[in-house]
């Protein structure tokens, strides 16, 4: 059979979640698949299940690593693979039916380096039902924002185009790569211990190379949130992040090749990476920024950023008014950006107790079922606040489900409310006044009907 996309599993531990995994790759509509399994030495049953599908499908390789690295399992299924496109998919996520054979046919017919499309992160409620958010790589244009529009979708883009996305494309996994087009460029993965941020020197060496490359306007991959053991989250991430950006400068060719947008863009994504993860981990310290997961890395990122802006390769224009201030404050003032970002993180931490305070541990009705209501229970979700129901003035919506979560029409709410002792939270952004009234007149107790503090929403 014809190999028209390898795909590459990289496992480790992931026994709760593989099954699923398979699953999703094994009933692709697109059938001529080469499955590359790579484990690291899981000692939990996920190697089990491995040969149990490969028993029964024989477009299944497993490959064994006996370096625990994201980064060489991943390069050891890229030397293996034989398709004519390469994915790689993480073993505790799923794809729809349809990814591999989307991407597939529009990479052929439009020649293409590689072919990406957008994704959902998705988390388990207390309802049992999932929450999906799509995450779209061309979003509705914001003002001071360098990230292009929605216009981009189906679109062969060039490589001045690619080089604007280096901060923005930032997962390997909802493509598919050309292989050829990999081995002619010695693209691969940085084999550093773990699995925490490889991604980032693969996607910078593919956006240098790639001359076509196209972005579907729909979403495949699905990806999980809420693992403790997910890398995105480690207090090390801005090492991690140093430790690819000098790996990246140690490739000869790479670093000497990148000119014109695309050395611009290089360092400004540089800057956003070190920007994010500095106050993400921050913000997790509790502000204490002499802390040494921070103060080494930080250097070291203060030192090129710096570089790149007396070459005249960063400016203000490239960034929104509020990102360029804080940029500027952290690299003049760690301990005037820590202030900043404790008073920050104060007022959503005040926002929150006091939205706590009120609940008392009381079940809550959610009014509103459009965006902000959806926001609202996912915070409640995290926030271990037990949800009683959805409501909302639209009767098209009463007696349906929202998320496994029933929609009740305000009547129904005015007979149960003061019974349950349930706490009405208000999602809207306008027209809370008059709902608050409208609840209060259909005999509602004043006190159960509360808006949102903000910083919430």
């Amino acid at each position: 059979m014809n190999k028209k996309v390898s795909v590459i599993l990289p496992s480790l531990n992931v026994a709760a979640y593989i099954r699923e995994c398979l699953d999703s790759v094994v009933n692709q509509s697109l059938r001529e698949l080469e499955v590359i399994c790579v484990d690291g030495g899981s000692v939990d049953g996920t190697a089990e299940v491995l040969k149990e599908y490969a028993g029964k499908d024989s477009r299944i390789v497993i490959l064994n690593s006996s370096v625990k690295s994201y980064g060489r399992q991943v390069n050891m299924g890229l030397e293996y693979a034989k398709g004519e496109y390469v994915a790689i998919l993480e073993t505790d996520d799923w794809i729809a039916k349809d990814m591999y054979r989307c991407l597939y046919e529009r990479a052929k017919t439009d020649r293409l380096d590689y072919a990406s499309a957008d994704f959902d992160t998705f988390i388990r409620l207390q309802s049992g039902f999932c929450y999906f958010a799509r995450q779209y790589i061309f979003p509705d244009r914001k003002e001071g924002a360098h990230i292009p529009g929605r216009d981009w979708y189906g679109r062969v883009l060039g490589p001045d185009q690619i080089a604007l996305l280096r901060s923005t494309d930032y997962v390997l996994w909802k493509g598919i790569y050309n292989r050829e087009f990999l081995h002619a460029n010695n693209i691969r993965l940085h084999e550093s211990p773990g699995a925490a941020f490889q991604d980032m020197g693969f996607l910078q060496q593919v956006k240098s190379y790639a001359k076509r490359a196209e972005y579907i306007d729909k979403s495949f991959y699905r990806y999980r949130q809420g693992r403790e053991e997910a890398s995105s989250g480690c207090l090390e991430g801005l090492g991690y992040y140093e430790g690819e950006f000098r790996w990246l400068e140690g490739q000869g060719a790479f670093i000497h090749g990148l000119e014109g947008i695309h050395q611009k863009y290089y360092y400004f994504t540089m800057s956003v990476a070190f920007l994010t993860k500095y106050e993400q981990i921050l913000s997790r310290i509790h502000g204490d920024w002499r802390d040494n997961r921070l103060s080494k890395p930080y250097e070291w990122f203060k030192e090129q950023v710096s570089y790149a802006f007396d070459m005249g390769l960063l400016e203000e224009a490239m960034y929104g008014k509020e990102w360029w201030e804080r940029l500027m404050l952290l690299l003049s003032s760690r301990d005037a950006h820590a202030r900043l970002i404790a008073d920050r993180d104060r007022e959503i931490v005040k926002s929150v107790e006091e939205l706590l305070h009120m609940i008392q541990n009381r079940p809550v009705v959610i009014f509103g079922c459009g965006k902000r209501g959806e926001k609202l229970m996912f915070f409640c979700d995290r926030n271990r606040i037990w949800i009683d129901a959805f409501c909302d003035n639209n009767e098209a919506l009463h007696g349906d489900k929202k998320f496994g979560f029933p929609i009740i029409s305000p009547m129904e709410l005015a007979a149960r409310a003061n019974s349950k002792n349930e706490v009405i939270l208000l999602s809207m952004k306008e027209g809370g006044r008059e709902v608050r009234r409208q609840l209060t007149q259909m005999g509602i107790a004043a006190d159960l009907v509360m808006d949102v503090p903000p910083g919430i929403l």
